[in-house]
């Protein structure tokens, strides 16, 4: 549950960052999240889990440094006990902004749900400081996160249905946001309707949530106003079932595929932006920079 916001206070932005295909995509991603932070006077924090997400905080340390970042801390956390350190609060309360990395969002959960770090994350995002995740680990943001898939396993015993009623194992996550279920498994050729399938059972179990994937070299923002903008290069897909009229999700002996009527599908390019509180998605602003690059035919009838 997101920490409540105290008298004086606004709540931070929440940004979710998905993987890139190149490193220029991903850069431009950590950009933004730089400037939010605060651009020169950010104070960052890093937190990572596992051997490879300490490799990338690392680089990702050295960059921010090098893009003059007033501060930036890198915290180990290995183990649990690594998150019950009461030392790591003051460097959490003294940040701009945290971003959490690492490569399973269970393992995340496990390390940090429940723990002082956890409690000081929220409420630094409560006071205004930026909360952004990384990869798969930017689906611990949420309060409901999604696990892992469980037709990964079931497929190598035997075929299972697109749709069914226990795809997904879904777990708490640190929740920096109760309004937005993440589905941050890697993005490759073919895996869009295994997207899209997790997100529909994860909003039929949940119509008050949003269910949102993310192209590579894409993110979402939340702002604190409850607008959430896409950034980067490519699209997002976002699933919203607040005018679900019916599903049978919750029959569980029933052998049928899953059915949910009513759904709301949204593609999000950049710059356009879904409003959580009215559950309303909407274009960019008109620009007066003339395109660039659009060739002289693109504009023929």
């Amino acid at each position: 549950m997101p920490a409540p916001v105290p008298s004086g206070y606004t709540r931070g932005s929440i940004l979710f960052l998905a993987r890139g295909l190149d490193p220029y995509g991903e850069e431009r991603l950590f950009q933004h999240f730089w400037e939010t932070s605060g651009a020169y006077g950010s104070r960052i924090v890093l937190v990572p889990t596992g051997p490879s997400a300490w490799e990338q905080a690392q680089q990702l340390a050295g960059r921010f440094q090098e893009w003059e970042s007033d501060t930036v801390d890198v915290l180990q956390v290995t183990c649990r006990e690594d998150a019950l350190r009461t030392e790591l609060l003051d460097v959490i309360g003294q940040a701009t902004a945290i971003l959490l990395l690492g490569d399973h969002p269970l393992k995340l959960a496990t390390f940090l749900g429940g723990t002082p770090l956890a409690q000081a994350i929220r409420r630094a995002n409560a006071r205004g400081k930026v909360v952004a995740g990384h990869g798969a680990g930017a689906a611990l943001l949420c309060e409901h996160m999604i696990a892992f898939d469980t037709q990964a396993v079931r497929a190598r015993e035997s075929p299972v249905p697109f749709l069914h009623r226990h795809r997904i194992q879904l777990s708490p996550g640190l929740g920096i946001t109760n309004r937005v279920v993440l589905d941050s498994t890697s993005s490759t050729v073919g895996e869009g309707w295994d997207r899209l399938a997790r997100l529909l059972e994860a909003v039929a179990y949940n119509p008050f949530l949003v269910g949102l994937a993310l192209e590579r070299d894409t993110g979402a923002v939340i702002y604190p106003d409850n607008t959430l903008e896409i950034i980067g290069r490519h699209s997002a897909l976002l699933v919203d079932a607040a005018e679900m009229t019916h599903t049978n999700i919750s029959a569980y002996r029933d052998p049928s595929p899953l059915s949910i009527l009513g759904l709301r599908l949204h593609a999000l390019g950049p710059g356009y932006t879904y409003r959580l509180q009215e559950r309303t998605a909407h274009p960019p602003p008109p620009s007066d920079i003339p395109d660039q690059g659009v060739p002289e035919w693109a504009g023929e009838g």
